[in-house]
């Protein structure tokens, strides 16, 4: 290689050597908020699309426990959108996520449990970590979804 070459070449590597140190020190002085990009608004979108793929079948495309599959349970679906209200006005998260995940040892088909979507998304997302963080991704758009159809 010839002298200017490698001079370019240097050059630049310090352009970017002084461009990292740079944003590396401005990371220090603002807030990690600014940052961060909003990650609920997707979420919240994949909850609701989940909800209409997996959901509403049981519980209504409104969530009010209406669905189209009603006539074939013992056991009505609740009114999703009564969440916080019939829990004293605040949203029950971990018990909705440990329905979702585990099934909640709600009964409404008379005989077995409702879905445990955590297994089914796992099984889904492939099993092991991947498979494991899919699920988690799915119960918390569900979660979320489920916070924003409230009364």
């Amino acid at each position: 290689m010839n002298k200017t070459v490698i001079s370019e070449r240097i050059k630049r590597s310090g352009v970017v050597i002084a461009l990292g140190a740079i944003v590396n020190t401005s990371s220090l002085l603002l807030p990690a908020a600014s940052f961060a990009v909003n990650p609920e608004p997707a979420s919240i979108a994949l909850g609701q699309q989940l909800f209409e793929q997996r959901c509403a079948s049981c519980h209504g495309a409104d969530g009010k426990g209406h669905g189209s599959d009603t006539t074939t349970l013992s056991i009505q679906p609740p009114d999703l959108t009564t969440l916080s209200q019939r829990s004293g006005g605040t949203f029950p998260a971990p018990r909705i996520v440990e329905i979702i995940t585990y099934g909640g040892n709600i009964k409404a088909h008379g005989t077995g449990p409702m879905p445990i979507w955590g297994r089914i998304f796992s099984d889904e997302g492939g099993r092991g970590r991947i498979g494991a963080a899919t699920s988690r991704q799915n119960v918390v758009a569900l979660k979320r979804y489920l916070e924003t159809i409230q009364k």
